[in-house]
């Protein structure tokens, strides 16, 4: 299989939204070897996000998009496809991105196999009705939002959840001096409460959290490099279900931070995810733990989870195993080819072997759930 990968992740790109991207496209060069391909968007998408066009706007521009202009995105330079099967794989934040496939021009139809992924919520309303004839399969990061794109649009489409890269890291138990920590999305009346008794000079616990809402960093890497030694340091990784954000539209998926906490030994708490098969991927003791509904018992309930440093352990050697036995995206991987018919290919195969002996290598205080 030859694997070629069109992506919004384009090395300028500084938004901390992608690194999700980052992640999974990191640990797919390490598996497979592909060729990524970066469309930059062209002036009429500029105008677009400059304008903010409304949703009947977008609805209109995506009607009439073949006469209006060809394509949304331009591509530097078109590879040649090698002998064997060559397989596609658009891979995006949003839906608007997978209108880059139709920069590729008539090589578009060259490939065996033309897969997307969007790695984020949207409107399944707001997908291009040109996709339906250009793409085989589209993988999302919801159930529901799978059915749903399937029913309005016709295209094959699958529930492929989020994971994080495990392999790389390793569990630290000795040294996690941040007690709470709260980054990027979350709820502000907990925030409040966590601030009022742990955020001042003097407090007996250290409560890190997010003081800013632009969404660009100076260096993605260094970014995520230091959310990763965060994460490691932290006891507790705040984690909320999000249908309350526009984007999600209702949806209830499990999002990238669930999996980096896991992966990084930290006790999530928060509000556990609703959506459909959402359960079934974090079925083991205190995965997750859903804070009391009254503000009033938020702080006792913190006490005496941070008190408990055997459970605080216990959970992070469950969470880091699970994480290595279900959550790493080599798993996603083997799921999202199997879909589609193709092999697993042998470096990845050898991966996810290394990935379980790790898991079952580990002292085992905590039992196992695979």
């Amino acid at each position: 299989m030859n694997l070629f990968v069109l992506s919004e992740l384009n090395p300028g790109n500084k938004h901390v939204g992608w690194s999700v991207s980052c992640s999974m496209e990191s640990t797919l060069a390490q598996v497979c070897n592909p060729t990524f391909i970066y469309p930059s968007p062209n002036q009429t998408l500029r105008l677009f996000d400059r304008f903010e066009i409304s949703d009947s706007g977008v609805d209109y521009l995506q009607r009439y998009r073949h006469r209006l202009f060809k394509s949304w995105f331009t591509v530097d330079a078109l590879p040649t496809l090698p002998e064997g099967v060559n397989v596609l794989l658009v891979v995006g934040l949003g839906p608007r991105f997978l209108l880059s496939i139709h920069a590729l021009g008539p090589l578009l139809k060259q490939f065996d196999l033309r897969l997307g992924y969007i790695l984020d919520g949207f409107n399944p309303q707001h997908l291009d009705s040109t996709l339906k004839d250009s793409l085989d399969h589209l993988f999302v990061i919801g159930s529901e939002l799978a059915e749903d794109v399937q029913r309005l649009h016709g295209i094959s489409t699958s529930f492929l959840p989020l994971a994080t890269d495990v392999l790389k890291q390793d569990l630290n138990l000795q040294h996690r001096p941040i007690d709470i920590l709260s980054y990027g999305r979350g709820n502000q009346d907990v925030h409040h409460v966590l601030h009022d008794r742990y955020g001042k000079l003097g407090s007996d616990r250290f409560y890190h959290y997010s003081t800013f809402f632009q969404p660009e960093v100076h260096d993605q890497q260094e970014h995520i490099d230091l959310l990763e030694n965060l994460l490691n340091r932290s006891k507790v990784s705040l984690c909320f279900e999000a249908s309350d954000v526009g984007r999600f539209m209702g949806y209830s998926p499990i999002l990238y931070r669930w999996f980096e906490a896991w992966a990084a030994g930290c006790t999530v708490v928060g509000k556990k995810p609703t959506g459909q098969g959402v359960a079934e991927l974090m079925q083991w003791e205190n995965s997750a733990i859903d804070l009391p509904n009254s503000p009033s018992d938020w702080i006792p309930f913190f006490e005496d989870l941070l008190e408990d440093e055997s459970t605080l352990q216990r959970n992070a050697e469950r969470n880091y195993r699970e994480a290595l036995l279900q959550h790493d995206w080599r798993y996603r991987f083997r799921e999202m080819f199997s879909t589609v018919g193709l092999e697993t290919p042998e470096t990845l195969e050898e991966q996810i072997k290394q990935l379980r002996r790790k898991a079952y290598g580990m002292i085992p205080s905590v039992a196992l759930s695979a």
